[in-house]
């Protein structure tokens, strides 16, 4: 198979919450062992790429947290500093904070919603008070739901929901289906979309966003997505494995 680097996704793809997806690491160390480069890009916005990436050194990969591309890294330098109420945690915290945003919950440039486990009825409500007097809301991803170690629990898109519902204004996305996330990665790794390989797990994000910069695609069944829904998918992948076995027989042979 002709490409010169893989894209991976990590929630469902790479792990579940703290588990490893059996065959993700040894098909990593292939990939390392013929000098294919690899990039990991996610939709979470709640840890730094550095928590990340301890995360898959402690699951044997090999990672450095350039490796690793956040949608809250991702977020944070796409947008132009600026003011900002911001609701997540700690890695889009850090992001904008590197980045030079002020963080302001009276008058701010942007509101940014992403992945928050304490996530409120205030929050909301000043939320959706920003946005009504001007501030640009704005997503980190739509992911509605991620499957973790225990099972399926609420994502972004879901916090996401609210603040549209309840304002009327759609947010600008910055993670996956958006093309924003993945075009950084790709001028990250001097390749064109034609040349790298996509590997996710959600039909509605990962792939769409790799179709869209002229990526192949593959759709791993260990997440969030299954073989039943890609009768609705809205943009096919370009392969389909229930397995990491079954995937390195397609593109390592």
């Amino acid at each position: 198979m002709n490409f010169k680097g893989v894209i991976f996704d990590l929630d469902g793809t790479v792990y579940r919450g703290k588990e490893a997806i059996p065959g993700a690491a040894d098909f990593i160390h292939h990939l390392r062992d013929r000098a294919i480069p690899i990039r990991f890009v996610t939709n979470r916005a709640n840890r730094p790429a550095g928590d990340v990436c301890q995360q898959l050194t402690g699951m044997g990969l090999d990672c450095t947290p350039a490796d690793v591309l956040t949608s809250a890294d991702a977020t944070a330098a796409y947008l132009k500093p600026g003011r900002v109420y911001a609701i997540g945690e700690s890695g889009l915290i850090e992001a904008l904070d590197r980045h030079g945003f002020i963080r302001d919950d009276q008058s701010p440039d942007y509101v940014i919603v992403s992945f928050d486990r304490e996530f409120n009825f205030k929050k909301l409500s000043t939320a959706v008070r920003l946005i009504s007097n001007g501030a640009q809301f704005v997503a980190t991803n739509p992911d509605r739901a991620l499957r973790l170690e225990h099972g399926i629990s609420p994502g972004t898109g879901s916090l996401v929901a609210a603040v549209q519902a309840a304002t009327g204004v759609a947010p600008l996305i910055i993670g996956k289906p958006e093309r924003r996330i993945f075009d950084m990665v790709l001028k990250d790794m001097n390749l064109a979309g034609s040349d790298v390989i996509a590997i996710g797990d959600n039909l509605d994000t990962d792939i769409p966003a790799g179709q869209v910069v002229g990526m192949r695609t593959v759709l791993i069944l260990t997440g969030i997505s299954t073989r039943a829904d890609l009768a609705r998918a809205p943009v096919p992948p370009t392969w389909v494995v229930e397995t990491y076995a079954e995937l390195e027989g397609i593109l390592l042979v």
